[in-house]
């Protein structure tokens, strides 16, 4: 176990501490100042398209670093990504695509399988939404939009 008292005989004493508060300080400013950064990403409006393609890299690169949904990174990007969504309404007509369309093109897009989201559905039920053959439930609705973290009216018809 380390010790971290600041007694005079402690090897991380307040010598030490005094010793090493330059670098300690520049470490902590700099971590602080990227932080900033990404919060500021996270909760403010994105200004333009070259605003959006930083964030929408920023989420990229926060989904490498994540390994769960719940994971802090995932965190991040799913906040970023709200800005992403919030800028996109506003700023760019998306044409409406039917859910079938939707699930289609994000199985195609991420390389899955029908049966890799066979905890949201069936093979066949999936197959069926695809070919248009049925709709999807309200939980499937809910369930496909945080798997694919996409607002809910993506699968709304």
């Amino acid at each position: 176990m380390r010790n971290t008292s600041l007694g005079s005989n402690s090897p991380v004493g307040i010598s030490g501490l005094i010793e090493n508060l330059p670098l300690l300080l520049q470490e902590a400013s700099e971590q602080l100042s990227s932080l900033s950064v990404l919060l500021t990403a996270c909760m403010e409006p994105i200004e333009d398209d070259k605003d959006l393609q930083e964030r929408m890299e920023c989420i990229n690169q926060l989904y490498l670093y994540s390994s769960d949904v719940n994971d802090i990174p995932a965190t991040f990007a799913e906040l970023i990504a709200d800005r992403v969504y919030e800028y996109e309404k506003k700023n760019q007509d998306v044409p409406h695509v039917s859910q079938a369309e939707a699930l289609a093109f994000f199985i195609e897009e991420r390389g899955l399988k029908q049966s890799d989201l066979k905890q949201i559905a069936t093979q066949s039920v999936i197959s069926d939404i695809i070919n248009g053959k049925r709709t999807m439930t309200l939980q499937q609705v809910k369930d496909f939009s945080r798997y694919f973290n996409v607002p809910v009216e993506t699968f709304i018809d």
